[in-house]
């Protein structure tokens, strides 16, 4: 069995597919599965009023008290999880990650999982040139434009040891099913 901890933050971008990927990975492989969000991730959450689905899908879910409460960082420092993937992750997020500022959990269990010479797997929601096109609480689109200072945070990102960030969605469900296969 993999043990993976999936963390979400404050962006709605593909929120409602992460919590389909989330759903097919448990239903139809090997996957135990923890979900932590930070403050303004599980405020997002409710926002787009996917906190009832996320928790019929997942079964543990968490919601940050302190950057280390729940304490995550010293499991994944020692390498407790087979997996940690951070998705979707707000621009906010990843400015924290780029500039060494741990003060939330999700920024704080990625630099402790980093130190402990973990790979940490992140999706940015902010990582086109173009606009992207996501959704509104009520379903209906929304084009948000991304400012070059989110463009830059990325390319650093890239650029960070421990850390592979993930560029397409779609990619995700390949390399959870790479990590599963490669641990049988």
């Amino acid at each position: 069995m993999v043990k993976m901890l999936w963390g979400i933050t404050g962006t709605g971008f593909l929120l409602q597919e992460s919590i389909d990927l989330m759903k097919d990975l448990q239903e139809n492989y090997n996957i135990k599965l923890t979900v932590i969000l930070s403050k303004e991730g599980a405020a997002v959450v409710k926002w787009y009023k996917k906190w009832l689905t996320l928790t019929e899908v997942v079964e543990k879910v968490k919601v940050e008290k302190t950057p280390n409460i729940p304490f995550y960082a010293g499991p994944l420092q020692l390498g407790k999880f087979d997996f940690f993937l951070c998705c979707p992750v707000s621009a906010n997020t990843v400015a924290k990650i780029v500039h060494g500022i741990a003060d939330t959990l999700i920024t704080n269990c990625v630099a402790q999982a980093i130190k402990g010479g973990q790979t940490v797997y992140i999706f940015p929601s902010d990582q086109d040139n173009e606009p992207i096109i996501t959704s509104r609480p009520d379903g209906s689109p929304l084009e948000l434009k991304i400012r070059d200072v989110e463009l830059k945070n990325n390319r650093k990102l890239k650029n960070m040891e421990g850390i592979e960030v993930i560029s397409e969605f779609l990619e995700i469900k390949r390399l959870i099913i790479r990590k599963i296969e490669g641990n049988r």
